[in-house]
């Protein structure tokens, strides 16, 4: 609210410059012969129904908002015919609110999509018909037309929630909301078919195709891996009328699930580098975020629509001026839509603002958007602002803004981004070693005591210096001066640097950040004897621990050494100890889904009361809890099979009552299963 009000005052003297405009209603009608075209509307017009539908539709204000205010509006031509065809089937749609935003979604996800009519017609049939009988989840009664694209819209692979695939997995996967982030298990993880046919090939399914309905179903009883678990777990949410989308993700797919209104919840995820299947923004993370907020309250989003209408009309009538100070009208009402600021820069570039145009948009955008939303921020800025901006600007000039940026971050926003991105940016726009190094001077002394950004950072300048001695030397003085290290040379620099920011990124779960800072520090220490030297046998399976992040109770207590944390997860092997407590714990994050086979625990002599009792829990999601071992003696090494069980999990905790736990090593084996 606070934000929202700053941007009220800063765009209020340009609001009273603002002339006079067609009232909301003929506005609406205005815009949506606009994206339709009157070729379809004279269409429409000749068509027995067609009169009655267009008069129904623009006697409707809210129905015209729901159609050009729930997002982007794609193909109108198309859009308004598919609407028409529902509205000729059942003309009582129009007083049913759930009814007309569904067949609003329908239509709009027709327009942004190469899908069938029929298809999409049949789909907007039985939801309809599944709301009517009681067979959705509640909460679709209160989703809002945004919202109810993601499930119009259907998956990336439209099999898996075709009309017989929706009513298989209504019928047979019925869980609360917030479960949904789990029913891909629901689908068993199988790289072979019971032929042996490799789900990598063209043969897994093909035996399968005619003995079940739908794709969906198929998956659920034939297995499959990563595309096949998370189709399953989207597919299943919107079968109950629940928002879900899939992803891409290096190597991996993933999917995810509006688990309570309004806020969605990644699923079967590793990382922050996905990619949305399915979007009315853009396809990150932090933009379906920041999309999400901007549309929530429908009303706040009608308001602002409202005005980027009148500034489409204004600027059409050549009044560019009001147009100008509608635009500024329209970002005040809703501050966070990504889509109107993107819009209001295209306006500025058709239009040729000056400079000092771009420094004030800037700004504005600024004001609205950070330190909350720092990617959807960063992308307006680099594509739209900068490119005018700096426009044949010396190197000092990209310095000068990235700095007045990233001055404005307060950590990663609602979740991490691709910060390095942005930092290539500055770097690409350094055209000397000497202008990086200012750039790597400057970046590090504003986010080094940010223990989200900053360990990203250095990690990102330590791999950019490598192999240039020069610049690498220049770096790793500012990092010791600005790390408060004593001491010379890069082993003084690596443990700091270890000492500061490896718990940092564990604790943000931040996977690649924790490897490239803990390979470097790893130079600060002799590995440990193999597992072969010490005649331990390692369990079946991939030493899944390789990888993943450790976390433990109050790290860099006087007893632990973080500069070794890396090792302990490798066979390398290192060091780390927790404090004292009444529970002191560890946790290991890693970095795929696994089925454990064995945990090869490796301490150091002496003590052994210490390594007895430690309880052993698995997690999916690093929130729910399940013990699964127990060590029943206090050998420094120890072997725990879970053979017999094979628990599926992302984290592992060790936990025991009382005393502090030290290590040289965690190794987790199992089987992938991401």
């Amino acid at each position: 609210m606070q934000r929202m009000m700053s941007c009220l005052v800063l765009f209020c003297t340009a609001l009273a410059y603002t002339q006079e405009a067609l009232p909301v209603k003929e506005l609406l009608v205005w815009q949506m012969h606009k994206i339709a075209g009157e070729e379809r509307i004279a269409d429409l017009q000749s068509n027995e129904d067609g009169p009655a539908f267009l008069h129904a539709l623009e006697h409707n204000e809210v129905w015209m908002h729901e159609i050009l205010d729930s997002g982007p509006v794609e193909n109108g031509a198309k859009v308004l015919q598919f609407l028409y065809e529902i509205w000729k089937s059942d003309p009582a749609l129009v007083a049913n609110d759930i009814d007309r935003s569904m067949a609003t979604a329908c239509a709009l996800a027709m327009g942004m999509r190469e899908l069938d009519a029929t298809w999409m017609t049949q789909r907007h049939d039985w939801f309809r018909d599944s709301w009517d009988a009681g067979l959705l989840n509640s909460g679709y009664g209160d989703l809002n037309t945004f919202e109810r694209r993601f499930i119009a819209r259907g998956l990336q692979r439209p099999s898996w929630t075709t009309v017989d695939a929706l009513e298989y997995l209504n019928e047979t996967i019925s869980v609360p909301r917030q479960q949904f982030a789990k029913t891909a298990w629901r689908s068993p993880y199988r790289g072979h078919n019971a032929f042996g046919d490799t789900v990598q090939g063209p043969t897994y399914y093909m035996p399968f195709k005619e003995t079940w309905r739908s794709d969906a179903e198929m998956a659920v009883k034939v297995g499959g891996v990563c595309g096949s678990l998370s189709h399953v777990g989207a597919a299943s949410a919107i079968a109950s009328g629940i928002p879900a989308l899939t992803m891409g993700e290096p190597g991996h797919c993933a999917y995810a699930v509006q688990t309570k209104p309004h806020v969605w919840q990644p699923a079967y995820s590793l990382s922050w580098k996905r990619g949305l299947h399915t979007t009315m923004t853009r396809n990150t993370w932090p933009s379906l975020e920041l999309s999400q907020l901007a549309m929530a309250d429908s009303s706040t989003a009608f308001l602002a629509g409202d005005a980027r209408r009148k500034a489409f009309w204004l600027e059409e009538k050549g009044d560019v001026q009001s147009a100008d100070a509608a635009w500024q009208s329209a970002c005040a009402k809703n501050p966070l839509d990504e889509m109107l600021w993107q819009e209001y820069a295209l306006f500025g570039t058709r239009n040729n603002w000056s400079r000092i145009g771009w420094i004030q948009f800037f700004q504005n955008l600024q004001t609205a958007l950070l330190p909350e939303h720092p990617e959807p921020a960063w992308h307006l800025l680099s594509t739209h602002v900068f490119p005018r901006l700096l426009e044949d600007a010396e190197p000092a000039k990209y310095l000068q803004v990235f700095k007045i940026y990233i001055g404005a971050l307060d950590g990663w926003g609602p979740s991490r981004w691709n910060i390095e991105g942005a930092l290539d940016w500055a770097w690409d726009g350094s055209s000397s070693d000497a202008s990086k190094s200012t750039l790597l001077h400057t970046t590090l002394k504003t986010l080094i005591n940010d223990s989200k950004l900053g360990p990203a950072m250095v990690a990102w300048s330590l791999a950019k210096v490598k192999g240039k001695p020069e610049l690498e030397e220049r770096f790793k003085r500012s990092l010791l001066e600005q790390a408060g290290g004593e001491g010379e040379g890069p082993s003084a620099v690596l443990a700091q640097l270890a000492k500061n920011m490896l718990p940092a990124a564990a604790e943000e779960r931040d996977l690649d950040t924790f490897q490239r800072i803990g390979k470097t520090a790893s130079a600060l220490y002799e590995p440990r004897q193999t597992l072969a030297e010490m005649n331990i046998e390692p369990f079946d399976g991939e030493l899944l621990s390789s990888g993943g992040a450790l976390r433990i109770f109050n790290p860099g207590n006087r007893w632990d050494s973080p500069e070794k944390h890396w090792g302990v997860l490798e066979e390398y092997g290192g060091w780390f100890h927790t404090d004292n407590g009444d529970l002191p714990w560890f946790e290991v994050e890693l970095p795929k889904f696994g089925n454990l086979t064995g945990v090869i625990l490796d301490s150091r002599v002496g003590q052994p009361g210490r390594a007895k009792g430690v309880r052993i829990l698995v997690s999916e999601d690093g929130q729910a809890w399940t013990e699964v071992g127990k060590t029943n003696s206090g050998k420094p090494q120890q072997r725990i099979d879970l053979q017999e069980t094979n628990p599926l999990a992302r984290f592992v905790r060790f936990e025991r009552d009382g005393q502090c736990l030290h290590y040289h090593r965690i190794l987790i084996y199992g089987d992938p299963a991401s």
